[in-house]
């Protein structure tokens, strides 16, 4: 009985951790602008000009790797694995929009919640979002997944993306 109860509180303890984690990465994801990630994308937009510039060949463009800055922002909470699953639009395009269309992302909360499977620690999460354009504010939730291997995030996915809802309200 008493290794029984020993074992429950040490899954309710990484439990909490990895729901810690998750709660932490969609806070950090979803706080835009991001700076960091404005300046990335800006360095990737002159090389791309510069590599244009130096180069007789139609359609050739320069390519930023956004993987360094990524592991430095989140290689704590993924396996290499995990990083390349964060959708691109995530880290670029919402601060691209942020940058270009006076787009804010506020992260106000998550339920994160266990779910059985048997490949890992599987979470299900609804993040509650703010986000403004200009003086216009809405409220969006971000569902989604998370896969916990090692204590790290395996594989993070996002449904109803709030990237489309973003473009919906700019362009409508």
């Amino acid at each position: 009985m008493i290794s029984l109860s020993g074992c429950s509180k040490g899954e309710e303890k990484q439990e909490q951790k990895e729901k810690e984690v998750v709660t932490t990465v969609l806070e950090k994801l979803f706080t835009i602008p991001n700076q960091k990630m404005q300046d990335a994308y800006e360095e990737a937009t002159k090389m791309a000009e510069q590599a244009a510039a130096e180069t007789t060949e139609p359609g050739a463009y320069g390519v930023y790797d956004f993987q360094k800055l990524l592991e430095e922002m989140y290689g704590s909470y993924f396996t290499e694995e995990g990083i390349e699953s964060i959708p691109y639009w995530i880290y670029t395009n919402l601060n691209v929009y942020a940058a270009d269309r006076d787009v804010t992302v506020t992260f106000k909360n998550a339920d994160v919640q266990p779910e059985g499977s048997s490949e890992g620690n599987y979470y299900t999460f609804i993040t509650e979002l703010e986000y403004s354009i200009g003086e216009k504010e809405a409220v969006f939730e971000q569902k989604g997944t998370a896969l916990f291997e090692d204590g790290k995030i395996k594989n993070i996915y996002f449904a109803d993306g709030l990237m489309a809802e973003i473009e919906n309200q700019l362009f409508m």
